[in-house]
C-alpha cells in the first residue's frame, strides 16, 4: 500500500506560530498566528503548512490537498462532540498532537499519519470511512473504555506500521469489512480488544498485545494472516468466529484467561504455535471448526491441551505438557467429541486426566503418539468413538494404557506399554467395547484380558 501522491509538489508553503505577537502573512518571517488563517489562505489550493509548537483550537476542515508538519508540541484540539480534523481531500499529518473532541479525524479521503499522537477522544481517534489510511510511528491513547482507536469502514483500507495503542480502548482497531488492512511492528497495551475484524482481509505481522480483558484478536467472516504475533494475558489470545479463515505462523500466548486459541465455525491453519499457562477453556478450543495444527507446544494448560467438538482436525508434530484443572485432579491432553481427525507425532507429558479421550462418535487416527505420566489412562475411547493408528507409546499412567469403557472401538498396530499401574488395556465387553492390538511390545500383553480384547503378534 503506497502513501505517495498525498500532496501536490506545487503546494503553497505557509507558516503558523501561535506565539506570534501579531498575525502575519504566512511567510516564515511573518507566520500566521492561527491555523484557521492558513487554511483560509490555502482555500482550494494544495498547501504545505508548517506548524510551530502551541495550542490550536478547532475544529479544522482541510482543503482538497494538504500537508501539516508540526514542530515541537503542536497540539490541535477541540471540545465536546466536535470532530477535530475533517479533510476534504488527501491529507498528510506529521509530528502533531490531536486532542479531545468526539472524533480526532474523520476522513473519506487518503490520510497519512507520521509521528502523530491521539488522546482524549470520546468516541474514535480515527474514523476511516473511505480512501486509505497510512499510519506510521503514531500513538493512540485512551482514557476511557467506551472509546475506540481506529474504525475502518467497508470502503476504506489501512496500514499501521510501528504504531502504539495504549489505554483501555474498547476496540483499538475495528475493521468492518475493509478491502485490506495491514498491521506491522505494532504494540497494543491495555485495549480490551486489540483487533476486531468482521469480513474483509487483514494481516498482522511482528506485533505484540498485552493487558486486555477481551480477545486480543477477533476475526469472523473474513481472512486473517498472523506472522510473529505474541499475546500476553487477554481473555483469548486469538478468537475465530463464523466463517473466519485464519493462517497463523509463529504465534504465542502466555496466561490467556480462558483459551489461548478458540475457534467456532472457523477454518484455520496454525503453525509454530506456543501456548503457556492458558486458562479454564484450555490451550486450543475448537467448536464446529476445521483446523490444522502443526509444530506446536502447549505448556501447562488448564483443563485441556486441545479440545475439539464437532470439528475436523489435522494435528502434527507437537507436545502437550502438564495439563491440570484448577483443582489439580483432572485435565486431558486431547479431548475430542464428535470430531474427525488425524494426529501424528504428538506427545502428551503429565496430565491429571487422560492423554487422549475420544467420545460421541469421534473418529481419530493416531500415528507416532506418545503419553507419559497420566492419571486416567493413555487413550480412552467411549460413546461410539473409533480410534485407530500405529506406533503408540504409553508409559507411567495410573490407569490402563488403553481403555474402552463402553460401546467404542480401538485398533492399534504396534503398542509399547511400560509401567502403567493397571496394565496395557481394559475394555468393558458387556457394554460393547472392542480393542485390538497388533504387535505389542514392552510387556504390553495382559493375559487376564477378556474376550473383546484381541492381541495379534
Amino acid at each position: 500500500m503506497s502513501k505517495d501522491g498525498f500532496v501536490s509538489p506545487a503546494a503553497t508553503e505557509l507558516w503558523v506560530d501561535a506565539s506570534s505577537a501579531s498575525d502575519g502573512d504566512g511567510t516564515a518571517q511573518r507566520p500566521f498566528k492561527s491555523l484557521d488563517a492558513a487554511l483560509r489562505r490555502a482555500n482550494a489550493s494544495a498547501a504545505h503548512i508548517h506548524l510551530a509548537a502551541g495550542l490550536y483550537q478547532g475544529p479544522f476542515i482541510f482543503g482538497p490537498s494538504a500537508q501539516l508538519e508540526g514542530s515541537g508540541a503542536a497540539v490541535l484540539f477541540a471540545e465536546g462532540s466536535e470532530v477535530v480534523i475533517t479533510p476534504r481531500g488527501p491529507l498528510r499529518l506529521s509530528n502533531v498532537i490531536v486532542q479531545g473532541g468526539s472524533v480526532g479525524i474523520e476522513n473519506a479521503a487518503d490520510v497519512s499519519l507520521s509521528g502523530v499522537a491521539f488522546s482524549g477522544q470520546r468516541s474514535l481517534a480515527v474514523h476511516a470511512t473511505s480512501g486509505s489510511l497510512w499510519a506510521e510511528r503514531t500513538t493512540f491513547s485512551a482514557s476511557v473504555s467506551e472509546a475506540r482507536g481506529v474504525k475502518v469502514e467497508p470502503n476504506a483500507r489501512a496500514l499501521f506500521w510501528r504504531c502504539t495503542f495504549q489505554g483501555p480502548f474498547g476496540r483499538a482497531i475495528e475493521l468492518n469489512a475493509p478491502s485490506r488492512v495491514e498491521i506491522s511492528d505494532c504494540f497494543f497495551d491495555g485495549p480490551v480488544t486489540g483487533v476486531h475484524q468482521v469480513a474483509g482481509s487483514a494481516a498482522i505481522h511482528r506485533t505484540k498485545f498485552s493487558g486486555g480483558r477481551g480477545p486480543a484478536i477477533y476475526s469472523a467472516r473474513g481472512t486473517l494472516e498472523l506472522v510473529d504475533v505474541d499475546v500476553y494475558g487477554h481473555e483469548y489470545a486469538l478468537q475465530g468466529g463464523a466463517n473466519a479463515a485464519i493462517r497463523a505462523l509463529r504465534f504465542s500466548s502466555v496466561r490467556a484467561e480462558r483459551a489461548a486459541i478458540a475457534m467456532t465455525r472457523a477454518t484455520a491453519q496454525l503453525e509454530e504455535i506456543t501456548v503457556v499457562d492458558s486458562g479454564s477453556f484450555g490451550a486450543v478450543q475448537l467448536i464446529a471448526s476445521t483446523v490444522g495444527l502443526r509444530r506446536f507446544r502447549l505448556a501447562h494448560p488448564e483443563a485441556y491441551g486441545l479440545f475439539a467438538r464437532q470439528s475436523r482436525v489435522s494435528v502434527d508434530d507437537g507436545a502437550i505438557t502438564d495439563v491440570a484443572d484448577s483443582g489439580g485432579s483432572a485435565g486431558d491432553g486431547i479431548h475430542a467429541r464428535g470430531t474427525q481427525g488425524y494426529i501424528q507425532s504428538v506427545s502428551v507429558l503429565r496430565s491429571a486426566g487422560a492423554g487422549l479421550i475420544a467420545a460421541e462418535e469421534s473418529s481419530l487416527e493416531l500415528r507416532d503418539f506418545a503419553v507419559d505420566g497420566c492419571h486416567w489412562g493413555g487413550v480412552i475411547a467411549e460413546s461410539l468413538a473409533r480410534v485407530t493408528g500405529s506406533s503408540w507409546t504409553i508409559r507411567r499412567c495410573e490407569a490402563p494404557a488403553i481403555a474402552v469403557p463402553d460401546v467404542a472401538q480401538v485398533d492399534v498396530d504396534v503398542l509399547r506399554s511400560e509401567g502403567n499401574a493397571q496394565g496395557a488395556a481394559w475394555a468393558e465387553c458387556d457394554r460393547g467395547g472392542k480393542l485390538r492390538v497388533s504387535r505389542p511390545h514392552g510387556g504390553a500383553i495382559d493375559a487376564k484380558l477378556s474376550s473383546c480384547v484381541e492381541w495379534r503378534q
